[in-house]
């Protein structure tokens, strides 16, 4: 919580909150690719920056991708016109995985380090800079599916034809992983959130017994450096019932997923944990009102919980308008 004028706020930002939303953004994009922009420290501190200057939010988080990773590992990330991030050469065959260049080669991805420390200094006392990565799983299925992709049957394939290979593939994932979080952390960051975008792919028992132990192992790095560490596990509440044994300080919920469930589910399980979210982002596409509304209700909903930091439950849209989120904004500062 936080406290101002003698009111006790819940703080607020937004995944996704430096993007294409903004004319900023765009102004800077005409003249660079998305991955030359991430890869320039200056312009990745810049556009990070930006919706900090526009709104009152309580922190940032620094402008990368989550398939930067494999690129330390050895493979090649473009983004398509009209087409989402693509992995080249893409796993195919279990020997691929024993290709790939030993997980410690962070040198590479000093460029975010160096973003970090630049952002760092265009923040005020009471802003968090927030680093991030990609979980294992959600990182793996591109490594593997080579991009997107809405049924993941390679990937899903993959695990059941090579178990050993794709253990082994996660757990390079996972270390790199954590080397790469460690480094944020030493170049300023934090706090530190961990994506699983796609961890509602796999079945229960399989995201058991591959993906929460890998993800375990980074949680446990983040927080030897007493860096609070935010997990998003995705969009099924059966996810929420297989993290007792992980030790994140937030855990960040859906916008699909009921939020007193979740809060419910947690506790359940013995996590009584700080939650973050999660409102739907197509909400801020409806009349103003409408808008209030559903951050209030959100607030209301995230009362139960250990500690509630107001966000979406996944990224912004590209065409969310402005206004819209000046409207949450205020209406989490007026509501105490």
């Amino acid at each position: 919580r936080i406290t101002e004028n003698g009111k006790t706020r819940v703080p607020v930002w937004f995944m996704r909150q430096a993007g294409r939303y903004l004319p900023e953004y765009r102004e800077i994009r005409k003249n660079c690719s998305f991955v030359e922009l991430a890869q320039n420290p200056e312009l990745a501190a810049e556009v990070t920056l930006q919706p900090l200057r526009r709104f009152d939010l309580d922190a940032a988080i620094i402008f990368s991708d989550i398939l930067f990773v494999p690129t330390a590992l050895g493979q090649n990330l473009t983004f398509a016109k009209n087409h989402g991030p693509i992995l080249d050469p893409a796993i195919d065959e279990a020997e691929d995985v024993a290709k790939l260049k030993d997980p410690e080669n962070i040198e590479s991805l000093m460029f975010v380090g160096e973003a970090l420390a630049k952002t760092k200094l265009g923040l005020n006392p009471n802003q968090t800079l927030i680093g991030f990565a990609g979980a294992p799983l959600t990182v793996a299925s591109y490594m593997i599916e080579g991009s997107g992709s809405k049924q993941f049957m390679k990937l899903r394939k993959f695990i059941y034809q090579h178990p050993q290979a794709f253990k082994d593939l996660l757990e390079k994932i996972a270390i790199n992983t954590a080397l790469y979080v460690k480094m944020q952390i030493e170049a300023g960051a934090e706090a530190i959130m961990l994506f699983d975008s796609w961890a509602n792919c796999l079945p229960t028992k399989l995201y058991q017994q591959y993906i929460v132990p890998n993800v375990e192992t980074i949680a446990k790095q983040v927080r030897a450096t007493k860096t609070p560490f935010l997990y998003y596990p995705g969009q099924d509440l059966s996810r929420l019932t297989c993290l007792q044994e992980l030790t994140a300080d937030v855990i960040s919920i859906d916008w699909r997923l009921n939020l007193s469930d979740a809060i419910k589910t947690l506790k359940n399980n013995g996590q009584d944990v700080c939650v973050q979210g999660n409102i739907d982002p197509a909400v801020l596409f409806a009349p103003k009102e409408e808008i209030k509304q559903a951050t209030i209700d959100c607030l209301e909903n995230g009362k139960n919980a250990k500690q509630h930091i107001f966000n979406v439950g996944h990224g912004l849209n590209l065409k969310t308008p402005i206004e819209s989120i000046q409207t949450v904004v205020e209406t989490i500062r007026n509501h105490s």
